[in-house]
């Protein structure tokens, strides 16, 4: 083996090992979501638009459309599925009194906080073990591997 082919291999090792604790990570996160998800009765696309709208919100459904890469249609079903459980409201938009906008409800966020709330202690524990540089990296990393995603994400249409 050539030293270009052994320092290529070399360097791709640590990549790879990322690539995959990143596919563990998603998996481990997609089994939780499910799990939260079961409890409240919820779907996992229930949960990513009731994250957006809590985090972002109020959003309009086109905003969700385009950010989520749903189908309207989904997002339609979704949007009833939450209201109906008391999760989110759909409102007037106070700068355009004919576009809807999708707000988020505090009512039932305890139950979601209650069942997240391992994994938050978790998390904190995690960080407490990382000096406030090493968890900038970091955050950067998940920040970045996040926006790669969502570039990467197929839209609607797209093959």
């Amino acid at each position: 083996m050539s030293n270009n082919s052994k320092n290529e291999k070399t360097s791709r090792a640590p990549i790879q090992r990322i690539q995959e604790s990143l596919r563990d990570l998603v998996s481990a996160m997609d089994g939780l979501n499910q799990a939260v998800g079961e409890r409240v009765s919820l779907r996992p696309v229930d949960l990513e638009v009731l994250d957006s709208v809590d985090r972002e919100g109020p959003l309009s459904p086109r905003d969700l459309v385009r950010k989520l890469s749903i189908h309207p249609a989904t997002l339609t079903g979704v949007l009833d599925r939450l209201e109906a459980g008391g999760w989110v409201e759909r409102l007037a938009d106070p700068s355009d009194r004919r576009r809807v906008v999708v707000r988020a409800l505090r009512t039932r966020g305890g139950e979601l906080r209650r069942l997240y709330g391992p994994m938050a202690r978790s998390l904190a524990d995690i960080c407490a073990d990382f000096s406030p540089a090493e968890l900038e990296a970091i955050q950067e990393f998940l920040d970045r591997v996040a926006e790669a995603a969502r570039r990467s994400r197929p839209r609607e249409g797209s093959n």
